[in-house]
C-alpha cells in the first residue's frame, strides 16, 4: 500500500520549445504564446475542462494551452500528445505578434521529438 508521503518521479518532456523576439531579435519577456489549434482529441480536453471551470477558464493563468515567455523570451510546452499544432505570440505593449505551425511526436521509447519554434513578432 502507497502512502500518501511515497514519492511519486513523473518525467515531464518539453513537446515544444521556443523562443519570442522583436523585430530587432531581441527577446520579448513575459508575451503569451498559446496554443490556438490543436489535434482534435487535446482540443476536446480543452473544450471538457472550458466547460468544466466555467466563465473562469479565459482568465486563468495557468493552463497547458497557454505559456508566457521567461525574461529571456523562452517558453515551452509539456506532455503534448502527438500532433499538429499552430502557435502565436503576443505583445501585449505593441500589439505585435506571430504564428506558426509545428507538429510533435513521439517515438517508440515514449521520448518526444521536440518541436522547436521561434516567433519574432511583427505587425499583422
Amino acid at each position: 500500500m502507497r502512502m500518501w508521503t511515497d514519492w511519486e518521479i513523473i518525467r515531464r518532456q518539453v513537446a515544444i520549445g521556443g523562443r519570442v523576439v522583436n523585430r530587432n531579435d531581441k527577446p520579448v519577456a513575459h508575451a503569451p504564446v498559446t496554443l490556438t489549434v490543436l489535434p482534435k482529441a487535446l482540443r476536446q480536453k480543452v473544450n471538457n475542462l472550458a466547460t468544466a471551470v466555467g466563465a473562469d477558464w479565459q482568465d486563468l493563468d495557468e493552463r497547458f494551452d497557454r505559456a508566457r515567455t521567461k525574461a529571456d523570451g523562452i517558453f515551452y510546452f509539456l506532455d503534448l500528445p502527438a500532433g499538429r499544432y499552430t502557435l502565436q505570440g503576443v505583445d501585449k505593449r505593441s500589439g505585435l505578434q506571430d504564428q506558426k505551425v509545428v507538429s510533435v511526436a513521439w517515438d517508440k521509447e515514449r521520448t518526444v521529438k521536440r518541436a522547436k519554434v521561434d516567433l519574432k513578432l511583427s505587425k499583422t
